[in-house]
């Protein structure tokens, strides 16, 4: 059964050659995903190829847990069959053709056989296209990105083995010196690895020798006495026979389809030698160019994302660890927890859910969360600047200070499920004389909003209120453009008493957009909202003494 929402396959009415473009899900958002113009004995092999890459893109995307879904294009040249500037410019104009037809669904960037000159020419026929050359505004060449992110992975995964990020003096074989490769390999020598490496085209050993780095045939570097093997060329590299070879205590790398077949990753594990799916450590391009260029946001925070691989890797190491599982099945059902938290009707429990405090570690999460919430619904309050540029940078700075040193008033309950952070609040505990204790920020994961999370979490807070505040009244403040948070307080009892202007964020007027307003709802008895949700019943016994 095809497991895609939808594949087109258009014969290019310019080149004549066949145009595939795999959707595999839109679940997280609109679906993204390479273009590869390659020679294919037959373009059923093409076919082969688009369903299976989209696919991955679906788990990349999921993983990093991006608002993204997986998506494929792949244009099959016959074999032998080479194309002059103006063929190439004939392809590139039917991928448009077909990717445009799709309506946003997908959209397109470089793969093997294309680049960023190849997504200008595609952008004069359709927006859904990302990695355009940085003078059209694009974000250029990704191999940088997927090198610093391969590198971010590469940090988690010495600290798994060493117990330190460092890798200075760590033994590492880098297999292929292309555009990425080569990146990557300037990286760790700078990082002050003790570098082998090979590649399959012997006028790549001028880079080895600029980097100080020793030599290696291809068929020699994989059973090189290495502390890590990173993976940079092409596809099904580890095989049942390379795998039995292997004297590293790692496999960490860019190249896409790293095994031969799926078995091969339960080899690695028996042998106890952790391998990173190729899928999350080839991740950081395609996170910092839609991120850039279909996202929106700034290039600080695309970066910031692409070295969060570090944090996805960390985390999937020690659920690998906890559970006693290989990091590639803890990968493959984190994006399947995801997708289904994402596709599930709302109302769903879609994952247990967890209230716990917030720790420091959280400030990162809750900082993505925050700016994402404000983003959609402070848009035309604050500033398309702010929203677009320091938002993130701006909450994580507030959530990591507040995080690493509470005060002792103030109160952070993370919800969580099997997905990660879904939502938090924070309260200040008897802030205001007359109208008791402030609910500072309760914000919910859009794919879990109307499924009664936000109620809960509010109703959290009201219990922190009853328990441990002198006094049971607590407000909070909503702004004026929000009338959906309006009724939703409503709904739980709140009255709005005043309204009052909006102090920019970090103190910074240029971050407000005009003079935006903001009401004040209160609950005079936070006991009603914390036995049952803002429901009238028994009121919560206080457990505090004053």
């Amino acid at each position: 059964m095809l497991d895609h929402e939808q594949v087109a396959i258009r014969t290019g009415r310019r080149s004549g050659l066949p145009v595939i473009v795999a959707v595999h899900s839109t679940a997280l958002g609109p679906a993204a995903g390479g273009l590869r113009l390659w020679h294919y004995p037959d373009w059923r092999d093409g076919l082969t190829d688009a369903l299976r890459l989209s696919a991955a893109m679906t788990s990349k995307f999921a993983v990093a847990g991006l608002p993204s879904g997986g998506g494929k294009a792949v244009v099959a040249l016959p074999e032998g069959r080479e194309l002059d500037l103006s063929r190439r410019h004939d392809v590139l104009r039917d991928v448009a053709d077909v990717v445009d037809s799709l309506g946003g669904a997908y959209s397109t960037g470089p793969d093997v056989g294309t680049g960023p000159d190849d997504m200008a020419v595609i952008g004069e026929t359709t927006p859904h296209v990302f990695c355009r050359p940085v003078h059209l505004g694009g974000s250029g060449d990704s191999s940088p990105h997927t090198a610093q992110g391969t590198l971010a992975a590469l940090r988690a995964v010495s600290r798994r083995l060493f117990g330190s990020a460092s890798l200075d003096g760590r033994r590492l074989a880098v297999v292929g010196l292309g555009r990425v490769g080569a990146h990557l390999a300037r990286l760790l020598a700078t990082e002050g690895a003790v570098l082998t490496v090979t590649d399959i085209d012997p006028g790549k050993r001028k880079v080895g020798a600029e980097l100080g780095a020793v030599w290696r045939s291809p068929d020699e570097i994989l059973a090189a006495d290495v502390d890590i093997v990173i993976p940079a060329a092409l596809g099904s590299v580890l095989t049942r026979r390379t795998v039995a070879e292997l004297r590293c205590r790692a496999v960490v790398g860019p190249a896409n389809d790293q095994l031969a077949t799926p078995d091969v990753a339960d080899l690695l594990h028996r042998r106890d030698i952790i391998w990173v799916p190729d899928y999350v450590a080839s991740a950081g391009g395609v996170i910092n160019a839609v991120s850039a260029e279909l996202h929106g946001v700034s290039a600080d925070e695309a970066r910031a994302r692409v070295r969060a691989v570090e944090d996805t890797v960390d985390d999937l190491l020690e659920t690998a660890r906890r559970r006693g599982q290989a990091p590639a099945q803890a990968a493959s059902e984190l994006a399947m927890r995801r997708l289904r938290a994402a596709s599930a009707p709302p109302g769903s429990p879609t994952a247990s859910l967890r209230l716990r405090a917030a720790g420091p570690g959280d400030a990162e999460n809750m900082a993505l969360l925050h700016a994402d919430s404000w983003r959609r619904h402070y848009r035309g309050a604050y500033s398309d600047a702010f929203l677009d540029g320091d938002v993130v940078a701006d909450r994580r700075s507030v959530w990591s200070s507040r995080l690493s040193a509470p005060s002792g008033g103030g109160a952070t309950v993370v919800a969580e499920d099997d997905t990660g952070i879904v939502g938090f609040v924070h309260v200040v505990l008897d802030e205001d004389g007359r109208w008791g204790s402030l609910v500072d920020n309760l914000h919910v994961i859009q794919h879990r909003r109307r499924t009664g999370l936000g109620t809960a979490l509010l109703s959290h807070a009201a219990r922190m209120v009853v328990e441990r505040a002198r006094g049971d009244a607590m407000y909070l403040w909503v702004l004026e453009q929000n009338t959906a948070a309006q009724e939703f307080y409503r709904a739980l009892g709140g009255t709005c008493v005043e309204k009052a202007p909006v102090s920019p964020p970090g103190g910074v007027p240029s971050r407000l957009a005009g003079s935006p307003a903001k009401l004040r709802f209160t609950w005079p008895d936070a006991s009603l909202l914390a036995q049952n949700g803002g429901r009238r019943g028994a009121p919560t016994p206080r457990r505090n003494t004053p």
